[in-house]
């Protein structure tokens, strides 16, 4: 499996060393994003999923800022759950936190959700208004669906170059993103940027169901 692949779904020793990578790499975004994501709710969520939660890092954000949540880490990658659950081992002997191994399908044992959150994921699916219809069908009437994301441009070279041959969809332009999210039913979608617009550290998209 090639280095754009285990991006998309880390396994073996190669994939263990990419979650640390990952954990390093996309820890600031993971927390902003639960930071924007905690300003723009309404009301404190009380069934949180993550997707792709990789490392744990933004699980572990999600169970510091929502302490009364229940939460599931939905990952199709067994390494990814292992870091997950070693990171937050308090939180699943608790009971608070449920890992789960699957994908977009899995989230359902979290319906109905108030807020289902993936960080560097939609570049990875492949029929991604599909996946966006049923992300939408776990949310309950009001919930949020908070996609954290680079547009192709700001991305590493790394990944503009191996990313779409190994298969998978880069964004231009945030317009691009909220097409997507129109055509998968959601009609409230908002963008945040973290820095600045010309060499952002990252971004948001925030959608209601």
């Amino acid at each position: 499996m090639g280095l754009a692949q285990q991006f998309g779904r880390p396994s073996g020793v190669l994939g263990a060393v990419v979650g640390r990578g990952m954990a390093k790499g996309n820890a600031a975004l993971s927390r902003w994003v639960v930071d924007r994501v905690a300003a723009h709710l309404g009301r404190a969520p009380e069934r949180i999923a993550e997707l792709g939660p990789g490392p744990g890092v933004g699980l572990e954000a999600l169970l510091a800022t929502f302490p009364d949540a229940q939460v599931w880490g939905v990952d199709i990658s067994s390494v990814m759950l292992s870091q997950s659950r070693k990171r937050n081992r308090a939180a699943v002997e608790a009971g608070r936190l449920t890992l789960l191994e699957g994908g977009v399908d899995a989230v359902r044992a979290c319906a109905p959700a108030d807020l289902v959150m993936a960080n560097h994921v939609l570049y990875f699916w492949t029929d991604p208004v599909a996946d966006l219809v049923a992300l939408r069908s776990f949310l309950r009437p009001g919930g949020v669906l908070a996609l954290g994301y680079q547009l192709r441009p700001h991305m590493p070279a790394m990944a503009q170059k191996r990313f779409p041959a190994a298969g998978h969809r880069l964004y231009e332009t945030e317009e691009d993103v909220t097409s997507v999210a129109v055509a998968g039913g959601f009609t409230s979608v908002v963008h945040e940027v973290e820095g600045t617009r010309e060499a952002p550290e990252g971004r948001i998209m925030l959608a209601t169901a």
